[in-house]
């Protein structure tokens, strides 16, 4: 029973080792083909039955390279090489005290009679087992068994899992397992040296304390400093503005953030409660999807002459809304007459008046691409033409909004 007992714990033995292997960082890969070394000395020394003539050393070597383990995967190199010292001192007197304890096998011949003794060598590299400390890894007979381990750069990554065996790694937290350099790791053309953000995309800056870090929406505030980091934006005082786009909801140029009414044009105002706010006209109103006027422009009898102080006044205030609302990109000017007379001649006349209505607001300085002439004549009634009062109302100007 001991001995399966002693036998199953150094099964369990391995099971550290094989995680301190997985387990490594910088000099990871130099680490594991020692623990290795010192695994397999363990091993020769329990198959000698080390556990009876040096179960104190044996005992020391399993426990401090158990140690080595532990303290590695804290994070603790220096202490545990400083186990595996231990371990490997041990491991080696146990196999030394133990190289006449272990079993042998007795051949006889029959005539005379002749004592043999015969080691196993599993890894076919003419070492036996018993002085092989790597026995299931062919080896040299001048390291005692074991394949010799090189390093050429020198970085603690053996030159055969080293992908760049003649440049040492930079050990910087990126890649550090592959043996080779990363001068930029974020690939943000800065190299790493410096970049204050070596592992994020970023972009230059001179200030060496930003230089290399992320700028998603490119707007030269940095992502950290960006309180709207995937809109371009502008920088602000008030740190949950910074970076963050100007709102100007209505287009008017004032700022939502300063604007009494953001969703309506309007005009500067020193009263805060009507800054931004539309100004109050008598004439027009503005909807939506046109500039409404309270009563018509009149004109000329069968002409495009507007005649009345009240037809010019109109207009005024629809050069006031337009000039206060930029974002009307095209205003359509229709004329309409009643039915009265010949078609085409309204049609003409009606196209006569519209063109006299955007005459007049260019002249009052609107852009004249702003402004379309359209005449319909009698085409689009908006009440019967059997009756005065519907005559009258089909006689209009109207002002639509087409583009904003």
């Amino acid at each position: 029973m001991r001995s399966a007992i002693r036998i199953f714990t150094a099964t369990l033995v391995c099971v550290p080792c094989l995680a301190f292997v997985v387990g490594g960082c910088v000099s990871g890969s130099a680490l594991r083909a020692r623990g290795q070394v010192i695994q397999a000395e363990v091993d020769r020394a329990r198959a000698n039955d080390a556990y009876r003539c040096a179960p104190r050393e044996l005992a020391l070597a399993e426990a401090h390279l158990d140690f080595a383990d532990g303290e590695y995967s804290e994070g603790n190199s220096l202490r545990a090489q400083e186990h595996m010292d231990i371990a490997e001192k041990n491991a080696r007197e146990a196999v030394y005290l133990s190289r006449d304890c272990g079993p042998k096998k007795v051949f006889i011949a029959e005539a005379p009679p002749v004592l043999r003794i015969e080691h196993n060598d599993r890894d076919g590299d003419g070492i036996p087992d018993n002085e092989d400390a790597c026995p299931d890894v062919p080896g040299l007979v001048e390291n005692r068994g074991c394949p010799v381990i090189t390093d050429t750069d020198g970085d603690g990554i053996p030159d055969d899992v080293d992908r760049c065996p003649t440049n040492a790694e930079d050990v910087d937290g990126f890649e550090d397992e592959d043996g080779c350099p990363d001068p930029d790791n974020d690939g943000d053309r800065i190299l790493d040296i410096d970049d204050a953000c070596p592992h994020q995309h970023g972009v230059p800056n001179s200030d060496p304390k930003q230089h290399g870090c992320p700028d998603r929406d490119g707007d030269r505030i940095l992502d950290i400093d960006d309180a709207c980091p995937d809109e371009p934006g502008v920088p602000s005082s008030d740190p949950k503005q910074h970076g963050c786009p100007v709102l100007d909801r209505d287009g008017d140029g004032i700022l939502d953030e300063v604007d009494a009414c953001p969703d309506q044009p309007g005009i500067p105002d020193a009263d805060p409660k009507k800054h931004g706010c539309p100004r109050k006209l008598k004439m027009v109103i503005v909807k939506e999807d046109k500039i409404e006027i309270r009563q018509q422009i009149n004109f000329a009898t069968g002409k495009s002459l507007i005649r009345g102080a009240k037809s010019f006044q109109i207009l005024d205030e629809v050069v006031l809304v337009l000039s206060d609302n930029p974002r009307i990109k095209k205003l359509s000017v229709e004329g309409h007459t009643d039915s009265t007379g010949k078609a085409t001649m309204n049609k003409k006349l009606s196209q006569a008046r519209a063109e006299a209505v955007v005459d007049y607001l260019v002249s009052r300085g609107v852009d004249p691409s702003r402004l379309d002439a359209m005449g319909f004549g009698p085409d689009n009634p908006i009440a019967t033409n059997k009756t005065a009062a519907g005559r009258a109302k089909n006689r209009r100007t109207e002002f639509n909004i087409v583009q904003q």
